[in-house]
């Protein structure tokens, strides 16, 4: 009797909660929009909220999507403003003035290294590119997409432009160069000193002349104090003017430029290396003498401290050798990097019609590259027409016509103008015959 009472209980339960869900099914049919599609609610007896599944084609009274297609021909509204159409073009022509230079200098550059990838039969995975993004952000020490938020945020730089624009060439370069960087013993010895040798702390003095950098080592001769307010006074560096010349950070040994950083070691910690006597080694505030930086630069610095060289460690550490050789390869790598784009781009032929440029393939091997057209050396020139004498007069002299030029004709031009332009270019001009003799004009005199 019991059994037969729960067995019926539970076949109620059972048809109950059928009949429920087939309410709910009817009520999710006619109040669309506030159920989500594949699933309604319940609330049974107990108070806590069941799902049952409704099938799509149950689903009658949605509205259907609309599917909106990003404007992709040039006359195609892009905005409409009161009734008034922007078009595709007018949106293309204001993004080409204001950004076309620059990103059109982007896909030449990226068009470039795709040719000399396929060139030589090289690719770039998808895969790759992740890894090298993955690589970069732990050296920042924070995670892939925080890197890529940071990017975005901060430079305006989207994770595709990053990839394409950024990762993909640089991964394209060194792939390239493979086979072209090698690490002497030399490379070694130098990395691991500037990494692990002693540290110059200084101030710097920057100038344009060697004339004012000698006055200004004359009165620090007489002076050595008064390096600090000549820094802020004079010293062209504005980075390090307003802190009396004080350099953020040490200089390293071999640090670039190269001859700065030797001249500094040798007459601010060195020394003369045949002078014995510790007494006469090179002592804080000790001031340097002019040295050229570049065909325009010259510095004087002054020795603040010299921070001791990191003890206890040596180039037969395997791991210090290790870290050391990727250290330098890696200087030596983005170097040579920088040489190959430069080769790439010499040996390519670019016609560029926006800037209304044209570079011909390896054009600097042409005799008449960068030559001035009004300077005619002597061993060309046609006798009886000084050197400094214009092409032009030379050809003259010489019986001959000069060559023209072929420009590239803008695009903003008409036909017509077009036409006329290239006439002009293109076809030399005639040379008017002389008169057989003077008439006068009236009115003039005899």
């Amino acid at each position: 009797m019991i059994a037969k009472d729960r067995g019926r209980k539970a076949k109620a339960l059972v048809v109950g909660l059928t009949l429920l869900g087939g309410a709910a099914t009817a009520q999710a049919q006619q109040t669309t929009g506030k159920t989500r599609v594949g699933a309604a609610k319940t609330a049974p007896a107990g108070g806590q909220a069941a799902e049952t599944k409704v099938r799509l084609d149950q689903i009658t009274d949605v509205p259907g999507l609309k599917e909106t297609a990003v404007p992709v021909n040039p006359t195609d509204a892009i905005a409409i403003v009161n009734g008034q159409i922007i078009s595709r073009q007018q949106l293309a022509d204001e993004c080409v003035a204001r950004k076309g230079k620059e990103i059109l200098e982007t896909l030449i550059n990226r068009q470039i290294v795709d040719q000399a990838l396929k060139a030589r039969k090289l690719d770039i995975t998808a895969a790759e590119i992740d890894a090298e993004i993955d690589n970069v952000a732990s050296r920042f020490g924070i995670g892939r997409e925080a890197w890529l938020r940071t990017l975005d945020k901060e430079r305006g730089i989207s994770p595709l432009q990053y990839a394409r624009d950024i990762i993909y060439p640089a991964l394209a370069l060194r792939k390239l160069c493979t086979g072209r960087v090698q690490v002497t013993p030399d490379d070694l010895k130098k990395a691991f000193e500037a990494q692990y040798g002693d540290k110059l702390r200084c101030r710097i003095i920057m100038v344009d002349k060697i004339t004012k950098a000698q006055d200004i080592w004359e009165a620090l001769r007489k002076n050595p104090g008064g390096f600090e307010k000549i820094a802020q006074e004079q010293s062209m560096d504005l980075g390090t003017r307003s802190l009396g010349g004080l350099l953020s950070e040490p200089i390293t040994r071999h640090a670039h430029p190269a001859n700065v950083a030797d001249a500094a070691f040798a007459q601010l910690v060195d020394g003369d290396p045949n002078d014995k006597d510790p007494n006469h080694k090179p002592k804080n505030g000790e001031v340097t003498g002019p040295i050229q930086a570049s065909e325009s630069t010259w510095v004087l610095l002054r020795r603040e401290d010299v921070i001791p060289a990191v003890a206890n460690v040596s180039l037969k550490d395997e791991n210090i050798r290790k870290k050391t050789y990727e250290i330098i390869y890696e200087v030596k790598l983005k170097e040579e990097m920088g040489v190959v784009f430069e080769q790439l781009i010499k040996q390519a032929a670019i016609e560029n019609k926006l800037v209304g440029s044209i570079q011909m393939a390896n054009e600097e091997n042409d005799p008449d590259f960068r030559v001035d057209k009004d300077v005619k050396l002597m061993s060309n020139a046609a006798e009886g027409v000084p050197a400094s004498a214009g092409k032009a007069q030379a050809a003259a002299a010489a019986g001959t016509a000069p060559a023209k030029a072929k420009l590239p004709r803008p695009a903003a031009l008409s036909a017509d103008a077009g036409a006329q332009f290239d006439k002009g270019h293109l076809t030399p001009a005639k040379t008017p015959a002389a008169p057989s003799a003077v008439t006068p004009t009236p009115g003039s005199p005899n």
